[in-house]
């Protein structure tokens, strides 16, 4: 019998790719499929679907939970040195998952399968740790994670999981209920690429060797001047490229390679309901003195009680109280969504016509476009000034 296929939501900008309601599906008639952009959205198979409305229900864009500010903000830094370098900031995610694992608990997160596409899963054991260290700029798939996660805490398990704030907004509305053996942990988050822009990129990368190791925020040269890396088998082959200089990154960081949605999201200012939020805290010598040494730290918001009770448990961490509305100046993204930049269509378009060429792809970059735009303005208003 042949499927009939829809969109479950026509408006893109209306879908974060949470999964939620693939999951909650009774029917299972719900699937992902990739667009021309190659980001994931539900199909939904109306032979099947029974107008249950569960999908719609457990969408966190579609029913976003109120705004909620922080009760505590705080500078820190892991004391172990070893971590903290192999963290993307402050190496304070590794505290949080140690204590819970140390309980004989279970944590979920954002880590790399064997082809280096990005994917949910967890993790029960400390060895396993150095999966879930680390961002990794793309759109994680969640597969079954909200479902596993509820029966690991159905059976009193004690559960962390992180994610973006879309996604923890999600495995809430999924689960409808607050488990007490539940931490939720996000990030703040400046928004997520396409998977398969960055397989397409990968496949420049794995010409050279095959990959052993990738990192999005590589500290050889600091903190604040950190690589895009790349190690492959083959002895003292690497890549290591500023991270505005990546042609990988600098599409992230321009915000053209953004799912749609990430320009209204609707899991910012505390709606995502997380216990523990953390961030990169750039510009912390402007806030509090003497903890940046440019290895890296992090912003860390304790949103609930019982994300205040998983810090009493953190040992070996620097923790400096600070003023939230001051950082959070430097972290803008906690609160506001990034605007499409106004190359996107183009830069996907371009994308579709040269998905062979990653070289001339790139060369298209609207950087210079927007750089000599700014300098025009600047120079204008200079003038005016006179």
């Amino acid at each position: 019998m042949e499927c009939e296929l829809t969109m479950l939501f026509q408006n893109r900008e209306q879908c974060c790719g949470c999964e939620a309601c693939v999951q909650k599906c009774p029917k299972q008639c719900i699937s992902f499929e990739a667009d021309e952009e190659g980001f994931l959205y539900p199909l939904i198979n109306h032979k099947e679907c029974i107008d249950c409305g569960l999908c719609v229900s457990v969408c966190p864009f579609h029913n976003p939970f109120e705004p909620r500010a922080p009760r505590d903000a705080f500078a820190a830094i892991n004391k172990d040195e070893s971590v903290r370098r192999n963290s993307s900031s402050g190496g304070v995610f590794s505290l949080l998952a140690n204590s819970v694992l140390a309980e004989g608990g279970v944590v979920f997160g954002a880590m790399f399968d064997e082809y280096w596409n990005v994917v949910h899963d967890y993790i029960e054991t400390v060895d396993e740790l150095p999966k879930l260290r680390g961002s990794k700029y793309v759109q994680s798939r969640i597969g079954k994670c909200y479902e596993v996660a509820e029966q690991f805490l159905k059976k009193g398990r004690r559960v962390l999981f992180s994610g973006t704030p879309c996604q923890i907004a999600s495995i809430k509305s999924f689960l409808g209920k607050d488990y007490e053996n539940l931490i939720t942990v996000d990030c703040i988050c400046h928004g997520v690429p396409s998977p398969e822009l960055w397989q397409w990129y990968l496949d420049l990368e794995r010409k050279h060797a095959p990959i052993i190791r990738i990192s999005f925020r590589n500290k050889d040269n600091g903190w604040k001047r950190f690589s895009f890396a790349v190690d492959y088998d083959q002895e003292g082959l690497a890549v290591r490229n500023y991270h505005r200089e990546n042609p990988y990154m600098k599409a992230f960081l321009e915000d053209m390679s953004l799912r749609p949605s990430c320009s209204n999201c609707q899991a910012k200012a505390g709606r995502s309901h997380s216990d523990v939020t953390l961030a990169d805290f750039w510009n912390v010598d402007k806030v509090v003195d003497g903890i940046d040494d440019d290895k890296g730290v992090s912003l860390l918001l304790i949103n609930t009680i019982k994300g205040e009770m998983l810090m009493e448990s953190v040992q070996d961490v620097v923790c400096r109280e600070v003023d939230f509305s001051r950082a959070i100046q430097f972290n803008k993204a906690w609160s506001e969504s990034y605007p499409m930049n106004p190359n996107r269509e183009r830069f996907f378009s371009f994308y579709r016509k040269h998905g062979k060429d990653f070289a001339e792809f790139v060369k298209m970059s609207p950087q210079k476009e927007i750089n000599l735009a700014k300098k025009i303005k600047k120079r204008i208003k200079c003038l005016l000034n006179r």
